[in-house]
């Protein structure tokens, strides 16, 4: 196995990174938008940030804005299982055949995946690049629509609940007060 990969293999590498670093970067974002949560606290994966965003959704009244989220973030759940297998795979050096000496990333299976060797050149690398840059496109909207659609149900939640009459034990309470408190 060679000490060093060809330059342009080792850029197109360093954008695939790069690009891997922005859509995990935008996820973990869009997901604090739909579930708060404090990004320097909060150690969960990526991925179980998104299932939970998604789950989070699900409550959500329909509508296109939520629709757009789930669909976001499920490419890009998608986009950064290919990131994974590939980042995290074993270099491979073929032997034999036409493909001697060839460098491959062989990547392990998981998620319901087979065992995949990806060719390590510029072309393969660019793809899955591509792959990962598409799945973050849109982010920028996503992220502004969910933010008002947020701030819209908040404030719907608050006028429907200021809105709603006192109950009967609400009532009591109010006329009454706590036992300590209650004339004789």
């Amino acid at each position: 196995m060679p000490d060093e990969l060809p330059a342009k293999v080792l850029t197109e590498l360093g954008r695939v990174t790069w690009a891997a670093i922005k859509l995990e970067d935008y996820t973990e974002s869009l997901c604090s938008f739909i579930e708060p949560a404090n990004p320097r606290t909060d150690k969960r994966q990526v991925s179980r940030k998104i299932n939970d965003a998604k789950r989070v959704l699900t409550g959500w009244p329909t509508s296109e804005t939520r629709d757009e989220a789930t669909a976001w973030l499920e490419r890009a759940s998608l986009a950064i299982e290919d990131r994974n297998a590939a980042l995290h795979a074993t270099p491979v050096v073929w032997m034999g055949g036409s493909d001697h000496g060839k460098l491959f990333l062989g990547e392990m299976p998981r998620a319901n995946r087979l065992y995949n060797e990806r060719p390590l050149t510029v072309e393969s690398l660019s793809a899955l690049r591509s792959v990962l840059e598409n799945a973050a496109s849109g982010w920028r909207d996503i992220v502004i629509a969910i933010s008002v659609e947020s701030r819209l149900q908040t404030q719907r939640m608050t006028s429907q609940i200021l809105s709603e009459p006192p109950s009967r034990a609400d009532q009591g309470c109010a006329s009454t007060g706590p036992p300590a408190l209650r004339p004789r």
